[in-house]
């Protein structure tokens, strides 16, 4: 059974039409790598498919919105990881181990603060043509 990997992170930035920039892409890809680095960090470890699972998927736009995923499971490695929300969220014999979003919650204030300033020069030199919101996923 293929798993459906579990997202993580949401990013989502309304912009003006021809204004996203690529610093913004950029800000959003590098706090998707911290957050795969930490996830990787704090993930169970037995033998090492889980760990190697976790990916930022990087940013994806459309009509104007930004999103960036990091995901864990899935058929990314040589041995399925379907179970990787179960390890995550836990069952009803195994307790939750949250290491994704461990890892969401020790990047999300550093993430948010550098985009909301880049938002704010952007809009500075874009006559305020551009709204954002940050949201969890």
């Amino acid at each position: 059974m293929a798993a459906t990997p579990l997202p993580v992170f949401l990013v989502q930035l309304q912009i003006a039409k021809g204004l996203i920039d690529p610093l913004t892409e950029r800000t959003m890809n590098k706090g998707g790598d911290q957050i795969q680095a930490t996830a990787k960090k704090n993930s169970p470890f037995l033998t090492g498919s889980l760990m190697r699972s976790i990916k930022n998927q990087g940013v994806k736009g459309s009509r104007g919105l930004l999103t960036l995923s990091v995901t864990a499971g899935g058929q990314s490695t040589p041995n399925d990881v379907d179970y990787a929300h179960f390890v995550h969220d836990g069952t009803s014999r195994m307790g939750p181990r949250p290491f994704l979003r461990n890892a969401l919650n020790k990047h999300e204030p550093q993430i948010v603060n550098e985009l909301a300033d880049l938002m704010a020069l952007l809009a500075s030199g874009a006559g305020g043509r551009i709204s954002g919101s940050i949201s969890r996923g």
